[in-house]
C-alpha cells in the first residue's frame, strides 16, 4: 500500500516515550503500554493531547486464532484535552494483508497520523474505525 503520507502540520511530537501534554498538565508523562516490545508510536501537538499505540497488531477476531483472519486491529490509548482521568481507547482495523507485506509498522504510523488529525479536529474518537485505502471509517458496533 502506497501512501501520500501527509503528516498533521500542528503535531509536533512523534513517537515518545515521555509526553508533553501529561507534563503540560503536571501528571506522570511516562507512556506505558501492554506490549513494550512493540516499537513506540505515538502523537501529541504538545498542548491538547497524546496517542499512543497500546498494543501490538493482533488478529481480529480473537476468537479465530486457529484460522487465518482478514482483518488485524490496532489498539490505541488516547488523552484529549486537561482532564486527568480523559484516558480512551479507539480500535481500528486494518487488512491483515498488511503484516504479510512485511510495512505493518510505516502503516501503523499512517494510521496514527489519521487518528492525530481527528483529536485535532474534534478532541475526540469514535470506538471502532475501519482502515481501507486511505481513510479511516467509523463503524458501529
Amino acid at each position: 500500500m502506497q501512501h501520500a503520507l501527509q503528516t498533521p502540520q500542528r503535531v509536533e511530537y512523534r513517537n515518545f516515550n515521555l509526553c508533553p501534554h501529561c507534563e503540560l498538565l503536571g501528571r506522570d508523562p511516562l507512556l506505558v503500554r501492554m506490549s513494550e516490545g512493540t516499537p513506540m508510536i505515538s502523537r501529541s501537538d504538545g498542548k491538547s493531547f497524546h496517542i499512543v499505540l497500546a498494543d501490538r497488531p493482533l488478529p481480529y477476531p480473537a476468537e479465530r486464532q486457529s484460522a487465518r483472519t482478514s482483518n488485524l486491529s490496532l489498539y490505541f490509548w488516547y488523552c484529549s484535552g486537561d482532564r486527568k482521568d480523559a484516558v480512551r481507547s479507539s480500535l481500528v482495523l486494518v487488512p491483515a494483508e498488511m503484516s504479510r507485506e512485511g510495512k505493518i509498522y510505516p502503516e501503523i504510523e499512517y494510521v496514527a497520523d489519521l487518528l492525530s488529525e481527528k483529536l485535532l479536529q474534534r478532541r475526540e474518537l469514535a470506538v471502532l474505525y475501519n482502515f481501507q485505502g486511505n481513510f479511516l471509517h467509523e463503524l458501529s458496533y
